[in-house]
């Protein structure tokens, strides 16, 4: 039987060759790695049979090579390959597209940032829901507007009218409600009886958002917020 690994000829019948100790059964098609692995691992094995090992990387270059050994020579010369080195990506031209194969992805966000902008629209008002005379409305402008009683200082919302002579709540300059870009913020002016919203005491130096049915309170006046 002729060795499918080295081509020796062996007895009929024998299992393994009698110089590489390869199996006579394997089949001839066998690669030379598989061939080489199904061997005698030992490789000082004194018959000396050339063996080939080679080992693959997953990009196509040899790992490990075993070179064969020549009678009288010397030991296995184990030599490692050095992968190939891919080529260097060229950089990004500012402005330039990207790849057709999609490899490189833009890291920075250009697109510009969302800005809501202010209601044009918007129309702001507060109508009396308590006091001297029930839904008067009163508008807000852009801007600051001044809540309390007109006396020596002008105000823009004069609630003089809205309470009572005898029971008199609400400081001369109150309170102020500033409209810009499309929100409306409320802050107390050092009064005496305080200013609040939806029940809850505003501070002076404190600027607090109102929303839309907002109830604000200044002095015995209730006033509704209505955007619309």
């Amino acid at each position: 039987m002729k060795c499918p690994a080295c081509g020796s000829d062996n007895e009929d019948g024998a299992p393994f060759c009698d110089r590489c100790k390869a199996d006579l059964d394997m089949p001839a098609a066998l690669s030379p790695t598989s061939q080489a692995l199904m061997t005698n691992d030992d490789t000082t094995d004194e018959t000396n049979v050339p063996i080939a090992l080679s080992e693959l990387l997953p990009d196509g270059t040899p790992a490990i090579v075993l070179e064969p050994i020549e009678p009288g020579g010397t030991p296995f010369a184990l030599e490692t390959a050095t992968p190939a080195t891919p080529p260097p990506i060229p950089p990004m031209l500012p402005g330039a597209p990207p790849p057709a194969d999609g490899a490189a992805e833009a890291t920075d966000d250009i697109s510009p940032p969302v800005v809501d902008l202010p209601n044009p629209n918007l129309k702001p008002r507060l109508v009396v829901m308590r006091g001297m005379k029930i839904d008067m409305q009163y508008p807000i402008y852009p801007g600051k507007n001044y809540l309390g009683r007109t006396d020596d200082k002008p105000v823009d919302i004069d609630l003089d009218d809205q309470e009572a002579p005898d029971r008199i709540w609400c400081s001369r300059q109150h309170a102020v409600v500033t409209f810009e870009n499309g929100q409306l913020t409320l802050e107390d002016l050092n009064s005496l009886n305080g200013s609040f919203v939806n029940r809850a005491r505003v501070y002076p130096g404190q600027a607090k958002d109102l929303r839309d049915t907002d109830v604000i309170q200044i002095g015995t006046v209730h006033l509704k917020l209505l955007m619309g």
